[in-house]
């Protein structure tokens, strides 16, 4: 549930709804989710598969931790990939694309910015609209 706090993520949730709430919210980045098994797989550089986004949280997440996780604008690029992958068990990745439409995950100094001033960074550079569909 998005509120103008944050949003509400619990294992309840689509993760299509999660993803375009993320968008309305910081519209120049995205949110990956993707099972745990990508980790690995992305630090030896590898191609990396998204959970079915039509499924909720509880359907593809590998932990089942009692908990939720509130995304505001606040919070580190870095805390909330690490929420996910505490309670829920997914990897997630904050992403951004550029102007010229290369796609790219957040990065060590991205990693350490609040989600605010990370979707306003991408703004000022220039980079897309990720726009929900």
């Amino acid at each position: 549930m998005a509120t103008s706090n944050g949003i509400t993520v619990t294992g309840n949730k689509k993760v299509e709804t999660l993803v375009r709430e993320f968008n309305e919210k910081y519209p120049y980045i995205r949110l990956g989710i993707f099972p745990m098994s990508a980790k690995e797989t992305d630090e030896k550089g590898g191609t990396i598969t998204q959970v079915d986004y039509s499924q909720t949280i509880a359907k593809v997440r590998s932990k089942d931790n009692p908990g939720s996780i509130t995304i505001t604008g606040n919070k580190l690029v870095r805390t909330l990939e690490h929420e996910f992958e505490e309670i829920f068990g997914l990897f997630a990745q904050v992403c951004y694309t550029t102007a010229e439409g290369k796609r790219f995950y957040t990065g060590e100094k991205g990693d350490a910015m609040t989600l605010s001033a990370f979707n306003k960074k991408c703004e000022a550079d220039g980079c897309k609209k990720d726009e929900w569909k």
